[in-house]
Formats: structure tokens, sequence, C-alpha cells
């Protein structure tokens, strides 16, 4: 194989790329999953995690920075990247994670054993001999307890896409300074966008839909997602035979509702069941009846003995998690009623067991943490007591962690083998994490919280952010916006119009408090 030469400029350097937290790529995502099949992977707050491609960091530093007994390392070509992620690193005083400036070609078995091996959006877009090299890590590296992520481009979706990248890459070849090859390349899907006819073709209504979501990219996405020299999709059943050559097998996938079958018609699920042999066959015709374009695909030794036969068994060790809320108010707990809870997202089910209803109501009440099951249903019970239904709801608890499989299956419901230690309510002094103090500081407005999602902060919030440091109270909070008002640092705004009266400022600072607290509060910011 041929090394990379680490001095070498790479367009990473030029335009880089925006490193942020990916839930999916979480090593407590992937210890669910595994243990959902029958694994036993290592805990997640005493474990080894890789992850190739690291960038600047922005995935595996909120990792680090939350599970301070485990160990980090990441590895990125781009010396800017790098050299930001190392600086990070030393400005939170992590010493459990380390950022290399290495190739992936020179990773072998001396750099030692991994409990997870993560890659987000480097597999497609490097050469096949990387490709190779990443999944050879996979295997050498890899403890046999361990899991192993990775996200690639996937046909039929990308075919379209692909056709929209050729057209861009043909356009801007005549071009050399790459923010230049950026501007031409939205020129051309402009024209495009504007130039297609939909009336009656087929071809134009797809062409335009895939004009609109590339448009909405943002400058690095589009660069190194569309224009880069490398893009490399392949078909699922390619990249689980790619595995397997390297001694791997398919465990499963980072968004586990996308396995299922249930979004299919019942003449649809029992196509599939006759015409598929084995699991890799069922995923690659459901890509093709979704024109599936994105995997992020889970990966464990061939020897691991999985269960694919799950029941409430397979997740009734596991943390249930929530934000689902009733359609009804009050909610009818009786039998007789039927309920339906809706996420944010917009994911739903509809129930009439009490015991179910009585369920949800607990999970909304501690959204965002998670709890055990055993919690859960003391908790549930209490609320069924009081409306004397508790003896029907004893009858239907051993199949609670069934309905629950089914709703995390739906995306109703998240399962976790552990969560960080976040409070949910605004303390009268409140505290900010100091990782989402820290990126404030540094000119971000997008931060990590403590259950690795990005949340974007409008200016109100920023500047709460690396104030609330645990001794600062109501008046003082109110007290500091109402002098950024005054300094120009804020403006209050009613109507579009901006507001100057003093009393009033104070009103509308004061609002703007309760939702930003609110808002931090349930988007997991706050700490002990």
């Amino acid at each position: 194989m041929q090394s990379i030469e680490l001095g070498t400029k790479t367009s990473y350097d030029e335009i880089p790329y925006e490193s942020h937290p990916f839930p999916q790529s979480h090593p407590d995502r992937l210890a669910t999953v595994g243990r959902i099949f029958g694994m036993n992977p290592a805990p997640v707050t005493k474990c080894r995690v890789l992850e190739l491609g690291c960038a600047s960091g922005g995935n595996l530093i909120p990792m680090a920075f939350n599970l301070r007994d485990s160990d980090f390392l990441g590895v990125d070509l781009s010396v800017q990247e790098t050299t930001i992620g190392q600086a990070t690193i030393q400005g939170l005083g992590l010493p459990n994670i380390r950022i290399a400036h290495a190739s992936i070609l020179d990773i072998d078995k001396s750099w030692g054993q991994f409990d997870f091996i993560i890659s987000h959006g480097v597999y497609s877009w490097v050469p096949q001999n990387i490709q190779e090299k990443m999944l050879a890590i996979c295997s050498d590296n890899l403890n046999p307890s361990g899991i192993a992520y990775i996200s690639y481009n996937t046909y039929p979706g990308w075919h379209m896409r692909e056709a929209i990248r050729r057209m861009m890459t043909y356009h801007i070849g005549q071009f050399s300074d790459n923010r230049q090859r950026l501007q031409q390349a939205r020129a051309l899907i402009e024209f495009l966008a504007n130039s297609v006819p939909t009336d009656n073709s087929p071809y134009g209504m797809l062409l335009k839909s895939e004009l609109e979501i590339v448009k909405k990219s943002q400058d690095y996405y589009l660069f190194h997602d569309h224009l880069e020299e490398v893009n490399l999709p392949v078909y699922f059943h390619q990249f689980a035979e790619r595995a397997a050559v390297a001694g791997l097998q398919y465990l499963g996938e980072a968004d586990f509702s996308v396995m299922l079958t249930s979004g299919f018609s019942p003449e649809v699920k029992e196509t599939l069941q006759r015409i598929s042999p084995n699991i890799i066959n069922t995923e690659q015709y459901m890509d093709f009846l979704r024109n599936r374009f994105f995997r992020q695909t889970l990966l464990c030794h061939h020897d691991v003995a999985l269960k694919r036969n799950l029941g409430g068994e397979s997740v009734s060790n596991l943390l249930f998690a929530s934000a689902a809320q009733p359609l009804d108010h009050p909610v009818d707990l009786t039998a007789h009623k039927k309920v339906s809870f809706r996420t944010p997202d917009g994911a739903s089910i509809e129930t009439n067991r009490p015991l179910t209803k009585a369920v949800f109501l607990v999970l909304r009440e501690y959204w965002p943490r998670a709890i055990n099951l055993d919690t859960l249903l003391g908790e549930a019970y209490r609320k069924l007591d009081g409306g004397g239904l508790l003896a029907g709801a004893l009858e239907n608890s051993s199949i609670l962690a069934a309905d629950l499989l089914q709703c995390y299956s739906a995306r109703v419901v998240e399962l976790h083998t552990w969560q960080a230690d976040f409070v949910t309510k605004a303390s009268e002094r409140p505290q900010v994490t100091k990782l989402a103090a820290y990126f404030i500081a540094q000119g971000k407005n997008i931060v990590a919280n403590q259950r690795h999602e990005a949340v974007s902060l409008n200016a109100v919030e920023q500047q709460l952010v690396g104030f609330l440091d645990g001794s600062k109270d109501r008046a003082a909070m109110e007290e500091h916006l109402f002098d950024l008002v005054q300094r120009g640092k804020l403006t209050a705004n009613r109507d579009g119009s901006i507001i100057t009266n003093p009393d009033q400022v104070r009103a509308i600072l004061d609002a703007a408090l309760d939702a930003a607290l609110e808002k931090m509060a349930s988007a997991s910011l706050f700490c002990e």
C-alpha cells in the first residue's frame, strides 16, 4: 500500500469541514444496538475509541469531555484541522484524548485495540485502497466484542446525486481556484433548477428535487461531499461483501428504525421475506424500495453470535427516554380511549393500553433524561393507582418492554446504555457545561450538549452560555442582558422595530431570558 505524504496540503486545509457531534456515532448508540442484538460491548464509561478522519475533533472531543474515564484517539490528514483540535483539547484540559496528524494507511496493530472504531463521512471520499485499509483497521484493531461505525454513500439513491455531481464537476473543471469553483457550482445549480421543465417530466421533477437539497448545502458540505475528486458510492451488498472479506459481519444500522420493514405494506413485507434468504439481501432490497443514498452501518467480528429474533428481553436492561407528548389533554388512562403521542420530529404512536399511556406521561416528565425500566414502571404504577387502574397494568407489565422496543423502532422512544449527569431544570443559579461555554468563547454559535447533539444558539443564548457559571441569580442575568443592550451588543425588538424604552427593553429581555433558560434546560446544557 502506498503511504500518503503528511506534508501535503489537503483541500480540508483550504476549506475546513465544520466538525460537529454526530449522535449516531456515539459509543452509547453503538453499544445500544449491540446489546439489542445480544452483544456485550464494553461499557462506554470505560472504553477505548478510535475515530478515523476526525477533522478538528467536533465529534470526538465532546465524547471525551463527558466520558472522562474512557480513552479517545482521533486521526486526520489535515494539518489545519488537527492543529485546531489539539488546541481545543489543550484549552479544555482534557487528558483522555489525543488527535494525531497521521494517515489512515499508517495505522497498524501497534496502535492497539479499541472497543469502538468510528468513521463518519470518510469512506466514500477516499480511494479504494484506503477504503480497504479502513475495514482492515476495523478488523485488526477492534476488540473481540468491539463495534465499528462507518458511514458512506449508497446506490441506488446516489445515482441522481452522482449525475448532479458530474454536471458540477464538468462545469468547474475550467477553474482552478476552489472558492471560484464553489461559486460556479452554485451558479450551475441555480441555472439547472430554473431551466429544467418539471411539467409532465419525471426527470425534471426528480432533478429539481435533488437540486433543491444541494442548493441548501453550506459551502464546506457542498465542496467536500459533492465536488471532491473522489466520491465512490456503493450498493449495500458490496459494502457487506467487502466487510466480510476483512473478517467483519453486518451488525445493524446506527438508526435502528431503518432496518425494519414496518413502513411497508403487508404484501411488500411478505415478498421481502420470501426473496431474502438473509439480512444482507433484505437490507439491499429495502434500499431498492427506498432509493436509499446514505448508510451509517455498524460492524462487528465475523465470529460474534448475534441474536436476530428480538423481544422485550432485548431492551429490558437499557435506559428509556422520549420527548413524545399526548395530543389529547388531559390523558384518559382507561382502556376505553385511544391516545396518540407524538415527538417534535413527527414520529407518533397510538395506544389504548393504560400502562403504555402512563409510561409515556412519565417519560415526558423525565425528558430529556433517560430512566431504567424499574423506575419507569414504578412511576407509571403510581399514576395508575390513583385512578384505580393498577391491577390491569400489572397484568400487562410483562409485555411493556416489547411495546417499548416497537416504539424505539418507530423513533418514538430512545434507548441508551448511559447518559451524562445533566439537569433538566434551571436552578436559581444555573451552570452551563464548560464545553458549551468554551465553544461560545471561540466564536461558535453551535455547541455540543451533554446528549452529544449539536445545538444552535441565538444571540441571547450565546451571551448567557458564557455567563452562567453557577454563581449568577436571576437579577444578575437580567442586568447582564440589559447592559449588553445598553452597550449595543444586543438589540431589543418588537414587531420588527428596535425598542429603546428601558422599561419595555426589560420586559422584552425578561421574556427572552425565560425562553433561553427553558431551551437550555431542555437541550441538556445545564450541569450540577
